[in-house]
């Protein structure tokens, strides 16, 4: 064979096994596009969201990443990172056209990078791999139906259960809330607070960025972007980063499988049974969290190439700390589960080798010092926050009823209450339902198995993986946010758990050859404990020790179900002595298996199989005219114009004193600025919790300036209160719906009216502001 034809037949190859390895895609590709027409998405606005992803986020951000570092030597992989990297980059790109009120040119941004590759000859060989690695085709398979699985329980499961305004009749108000911050967000840079028109905003807005690029580019309707299609492409590249970092720590392609396994798995139910949301750690309620755990899984692989594995260009500092300040800006728990990696690790090698290297130092003091930065700048929500041990049990179900305290978040002192109250009974219920949190929880925890093999306990690596976990979970556990928030902690430090799963069950693997019966064993296990978990009264009642029976039931169960497997295991490999040594492994596979299956028996338990297909509540009721009359100011509007509005309270016709704050139809659905609108969110009413003894989103205004300028206009209006309006705040239109309150009919004469609809009339004040 000539030498001609040898190149030839290698091409050949190579493009087979490209193919193979490329084709599979299609199949969770076909699945999100089914599932997003099934939910009244255009085919026009799903082929303009994944060119732009394609094309701004992913393409850029792989040639950046193979630039800057280099290529993993497999596509789906270096997809994963170059996904983050892309995304950091964007947010880099929007910042400066945003500032500079060039939103409309943003588009140039990415094609400058494209552009640059293209034409440059010493960047064009990043268009390739040069030294590729692929992975067998077991894993491809493996991470295609993990995709399809979370796409499937996205879009027939969560996106079915959430209609998109104006559509439905009630909404999630953490997504209306959202939604007011993507609006804001294609505006201005730094951007305003939606609901209090002039004040910074002060939230971790970074995932909301993101979306408002996408709506800078593909021109598409921030609404559809946050409700449909900012969440898919999201999660496939979660997918793919957190199989990166399990495969980076163990060194063994088969536990990226497991890792996608462990977080696609969960969201099965989803297919046949639609839900508030995607199964914990990811979410489409908190993009904050979805964005800023893939950020900080990523700058994870890329701190353990620079600490752990040597020879590292020095450019791929510029990738850590950059994707690493992206996680932080996206949610505040990521930067502190990074720095308890890099700390424990360091602290490990000093005490080993009583050196710390410089590189260590370096990670450390960048990260600390970009936690500092984005908590003085982009990591609000945090007010209210204190430190209380074991805080959020307060919320786990039966914790009042076995334990007798009824204290609420922020409340209680340093300690929970329960546990200082001197009563054996309450600290008895309190630990109670302290042990079933930490099972609920055994996902984050399982990762603690590191300390026991020898040949993880000696390796720094898993001091890295141990300190995230540290830090995460102390987070969780002294934390005391007023909304429980404190939860993201551990969430935010999952990834790192399975992959410290994935790398116990490779060192066990090593010794004991596993067995093909084991991912059955461990689905069946999986299931019956969370059937036993489920075991309890969902309201105990009689005297305090008898709830604290019911409450423990499901604790008993557990209890002696682990007691009956463990003293029947020897009966078990005596039978099959193949089982020798797979105890373990069959013990961590099922901790990964209970989540899939909780979420199946709870589904059954609660709901019979059966609830609701859109999310409907009385509470958070939005009137058909009250939202197309949001649609309407919308398009009639100028994007910085100023609303002053009377639906910040839900429902309708709840007004002060006492009344939920969360009303975020001008700021959301209209995403127009407001002079006031649901103020519970804001760092001031934050702080508040628990005065008076009110949660924070029924606290009073902390603008009550505001609030009686826009009730006196709208209620009792005259020719001045409007002038001050439109001059000393600069409001332009008023929202007056009569459902809030009682709309003066003299407003038809001082005002333009320029919209009725039904109870909601719109109203323009015209002459500069």
């Amino acid at each position: 064979m000539t030498v001609a034809a040898e190149a030839k037949s290698d091409w050949r190859r190579a493009t087979g096994t490209a193919w193979a390895r490329g084709l599979p895609w299609l199949v969770p590709l076909l699945v999100a596009v089914i599932g997003l027409l099934t939910v009244d998405v255009p085919v026009g606005a799903i082929l303009r969201y994944l060119a732009y992803f394609g094309l701004a986020i992913v393409v850029p951000g792989v040639l950046i990443l193979r630039a800057l570092w280099r290529s993993t030597g497999n596509w789906a992989e270096d997809i994963g990172l170059g996904g983050a990297v892309g995304g950091t980059l964007q947010l880099i790109g929007w910042g400066l056209f945003t500032a500079l009120g060039r939103q409309s040119w943003l588009i140039v941004w990415p094609a400058l990078v494209i552009v640059a590759f293209a034409a440059v000859p010493g960047l064009r060989h990043h268009w390739r791999i040069a030294e590729p690695r692929p992975l067998p085709l077991l894993w491809t398979w493996g991470l295609v139906i993990g995709a399809v699985l979370l796409l499937g329980g996205a879009t027939f499961g969560v996106m079915a259960y959430h209609p998109m305004p104006p559509n439905g009749t009630a909404y999630y108000p953490d997504l209306l809330y959202h939604l007011s911050m993507v609006n804001e967000l294609t505006r201005a840079v730094p951007p305003e607070l939606p609901q209090v028109a002039g004040v910074r905003l002060d939230y971790h807005w970074f995932a909301n960025a993101d979306m408002a690029s996408a709506v800078d580019i593909t021109k598409l309707s921030p609404i559809i972007v946050l409700y449909r299609l900012w969440l898919l492409p999201t999660v496939i590249v979660a997918l793919l980063v957190f199989a990166t970092l399990a495969r980076t720590v163990s060194r063994a392609w088969w536990t990226g499988v497991l890792a996608a396994a462990a977080f696609a798995g969960p969201q099965v139910p989803l297919w046949w049974d639609t839900n508030v949301d995607l199964s914990p750690p990811l979410s489409l309620l908190s993009p904050s969290q979805t964005l800023g755990m893939v950020m900080g899984a990523a700058a994870a692989v890329f701190l353990i190439e620079l600490l752990f594995r040597g020879n590292q260009p020095k450019t791929l500092w510029v990738l850590a700390v950059a994707v690493a300040l992206v996680g932080g800006g996206s949610k505040p728990t990521v930067l502190p589960v990074l720095v308890g990696a890099v700390g424990l690790a360091a602290l490990f090698l000093l005490i080993r080798d009583r050196r710390l290297p410089a590189k260590f130092l370096a990670a450390g003091s960048l990260l600390v010092a970009s936690a500092v930065g984005t908590m003085l700048t982009v990591a609000g929500s945090t007010s209210g926050s204190g430190i209380q041990v074991l805080a959020v049990v307060k919320l786990a179900a039966g914790y009042g009823a076995a334990s007798g305290d009824r204290t609420q978040p922020g409340q209680g002192g340093w300690i929970l209450p329960a546990l200082s109250s001197g009563s054996v009974l309450s600290i008895i219920g309190a630990l109670v339902v302290f042990v079933l949190v930490i099972i609920a929880q055994a996902t984050a925890a399982a990762g603690y198995g590191l300390l026991g093999p020898r040949e993880t306990r000696r390796d720094p690596l898993a001091w890295f993986l141990l300190g995230a976990l540290i830090a995460g979970w102390a987070g969780y556990l002294l934390v005391d946010h007023p909304s429980v928030s404190e939860t993201y902690f551990v969430r935010t430090a999952i990834p790192f758990s399975i992959a410290a799963i994935g790398w116990i069950a490779v060192v066990q693997a090593k010794k004991h050859r596993p067995t093909p019966w084991l991912v059955p064993a461990a689905l069946g296990l999986g299931a019956l404990y969370a059937f036993v978990l489920l075991w309890g009264k969902t309201k105990p009642h009689g005297t305090q020790f008898g709830r604290i029976v019911e409450v423990a039931r499901p604790l008993i169960a557990v209890l002696i179900l682990t007691a009956v497997l463990r003293l029947a295991w020897p009966l078990v490999v005596k039978a099959w002595p193949k089982a020798t040594g797979l105890g373990g492994v069959l013990a961590l596979l099922t901790i990964l298996a209970v989540p899939t299956a909780s979420v199946a028996a709870q589904n059954l338990h609660i709901h019979g199989g059966h609830q609701s297909k859109t999310f409907t509540s009385k509470f958070w009721e939005v009137h058909p005219d009250e939202a197309a009359a949001a649609i309407w100011l919308a398009h009639h509007s100028r994007p910085k114009d100023i609303v002053a509005g009377n639906a910040y309270c839900r429902p309708t016709g709840r007004q002060q004193p006492g009344c939920d704050a969360r009303g975020y139809l001008i700021s959301g659905i209209a995403g127009r600025r407001t002079l006031i609108d649901g103020w519970a969110y804001t760092s001031q009413a934050m702080a508040k919790q628990g005065a008076g003894g009110a949660r924070y989103t029924k606290q009073p205004s902390p603008w009550p300036d505001r609030v009686a300028i826009t009730e006196e206009a709208l209620y009792a209006p005259n020719p001045a209160v409007l002038r001050q309006l439109r001059h000393q705040y600069g409001v332009r239109w008023l929202y007056a719906d009569r459902r809030d309150g009682p709309v003066s009919p003299r407003l038809d004469r001082l005002a333009s009216l320029r919209h009725r609809q039904d109870q909601v009339g719109i109203y323009e004040l015209t002459g500069p502001p």
